[in-house]
């Protein structure tokens, strides 16, 4: 079938960040297609993306299993069209420890899932991309990574990886017409991972536990947390030919938690 509209593939769809992203671009008039573990997240971010105006389509799955990355992009080109744009959101935290009781299976399990997914999603992403000559691949990292917070080193590790394998294949693809950016957002309390790892963050910076988001206000500029939908509008910024001049750079979006 031919692309009636752009066409962006959302990983962490179901997530608030993947929900809202969707349904800013869809207000633009692009077609999702969105993917996840949970079918009936992912569901309801198709019904917000229905009622925004656009189409959006949900595989449940494995963005670290390489048949499911591949059947995501082999659905989007059969039911929409060539990818033009994809937003990797997908993650996981990992248990809330202090690295010296990490065991090596969580450590390999946080690599795994969020590494593994980056590298099978942007290369799918890329065989379709060059080829054309045009796209936008945007990978999302987290604020944690510039400041800093404990019990998480297995996530900030990959995280912290993204923005050095976006400038690495800027410089490869970007001849082809192809820009790849990261987007680096603060803590939004909506998110599961937020809602996973603050309590222990916050207990071990000898918070209460239930004060995580005061405390993250207390410490950016701005003094509030950032929202799904403010975030959404960066992510959809970095996907789109708004920000043309842009490659291989790192977005920081984060109420000034960073500065």
């Amino acid at each position: 079938m031919a692309a009636m509209s752009e066409i962006v593939v959302i990983t962490g769809g179901g997530g608030v960040l993947g929900r809202a992203t969707a349904v800013e671009l869809a207000r633009r008039g692009w077609s999702s297609v969105v993917t996840g573990r949970t079918q009936s997240s992912l569901a309801e971010t198709v019904a917000a993306v229905e009622a925004a105006g656009s189409r959006a389509i949900a595989v449940a799955g494995d963005v670290s299993d390489e048949e499911h990355v591949a059947g995501v992009f082999e659905t989007a080109a059969r039911e929409l069209g060539p990818v033009d744009a994809v937003l990797h959101a997908a993650a996981t935290h990992g248990t809330p420890m202090r690295l010296v009781d990490v065991p090596l299976s969580e450590w390999e399990h946080v690599i795994a899932t969020n590494m593994r997914s980056t590298f099978l999603v942007t290369r799918a992403a890329l065989r379709v991309m060059v080829p054309r000559r045009r796209g936008s691949i945007v990978l999302v990292a987290s604020a944690g990574i510039l400041r800093g917070f404990p019990l998480a080193a297995p996530y900030a590790a990959t995280k912290s990886a993204l923005p050095g394998f976006a400038r690495t294949l800027a410089a490869e693809v970007s001849p082809e017409g192809v820009r790849v950016n990261v987007l680096t957002p603060g803590a939004m309390p909506d998110a599961a991972i937020y809602k996973s790892a603050m309590p222990g963050i916050a207990a071990e910076l000898g918070f209460d536990p239930d004060q995580g988001q005061e405390l993250l206000e207390s410490m950016s500029a701005l003094r509030r947390a950032c929202t799904p939908a403010e975030i959404a509008r960066s992510a959809a910024f970095l996907l789109t030919d708004d920000s043309s001049l842009m490659t291989g750079q790192n977005l920081v979006v984060d109420a000034g938690l960073t500065t």
